[in-house]
């Protein structure tokens, strides 16, 4: 990983999902440690409940700016306005819907009827400035009814609702990441950066680690239009060493000489 692709250093975040043990019991030690392992953008997941305003300044302290939030669709479904609210107040300008419930997806016409609702969220949410967007897993990827809830989510969602891939579960669920993000063209903003161990089982290993083509999987990204390239993982064996590691290894994808 030593030649230029595209990729801005600017354009490198981390997914603080990755760091959530750490920040239960030191929050603003965590995001402090985030910004020396080189990170100035962040994703949001996983962190004790607080209000938009007071991560803000934490994130303001430690130098760092959320560049979107996970947010779980019942927390849409309950109010719209409150997620507004604190992304406004967070200063966030986009939100990811990380999870597909498992009983509204049992059939196609299910997967259809999610992808409706997200449609309406992103009419609503588009109205305060905010973007929405989904993240898989890797049962999207698996046979419904003749087609795979991904297929399904595609021909469904409006243009307008952001696409964020995360490459491992791509990958775990039986796709090539690259070609994904390239079929994905012009509607996949969102990269999560998690390579795969090797192994019959499927673990995590930080970005540049693992056996996935991550030149390949940036010079997609470039080519797609992909906006942010997200640092994660779910269950890393040091978080902040593997946080390092992965920002490291992007780092030079980022820089490396043309």
């Amino acid at each position: 990983m030593t030649y230029r692709l595209g990729m801005r250093v600017d354009q490198i975040a981390l997914q603080l999902y990755t760091v959530r043990r750490l920040a239960a019991s030191d929050l603003p030690g965590t995001l402090n440690a985030v910004a020396v392992a080189g990170y100035r953008s962040v994703e949001v997941a996983g962190l004790p409940e607080i209000a938009g305003a007071e991560l803000r300044a934490l994130l303001d302290e430690a130098g760092l700016q959320a560049i979107a939030a996970h947010q779980d669709v019942g927390r849409l479904r309950a109010s719209v306005d409150e997620v507004a609210d604190w992304l406004a107040a967070l200063g966030c300008p986009r939100v990811i819907v990380p999870w597909l419930p498992e009983d509204e997806r049992r059939t196609a016409d299910g997967v259809r009827a999610f992808a409706s609702e997200l449609n309406g969220y992103a009419q609503q949410l588009g109205d305060r400035g905010i973007r929405l967007g989904y993240h898989n897993h890797s049962f999207e990827f698996a046979p419904l009814d003749g087609t795979t809830v991904w297929d399904v989510l595609l021909a469904e969602l409006a243009p307008g609702v952001d696409l964020e891939l995360d490459v491992f579960w791509a990958s775990v669920g039986g796709r090539d990441p690259a070609g994904e993000i390239r079929a994905t063209a012009g509607r996949v903003r969102l990269l999560h950066m998690k390579d795969r161990a090797p192994g019959p089982e499927p673990r995590d290993a930080p970005a540049g680690e693992g056996i996935l083509d991550v030149p390949g999987i940036v010079r997609a990204g470039r080519e797609a239009g992909v906006e942010w390239y997200i640092a994660e993982q779910d269950e890393p064996q040091d978080a902040l060493r593997d946080i390092g590691a992965a920002y490291r290894n992007l780092e030079l994808v980022a820089s490396g000489p043309s």
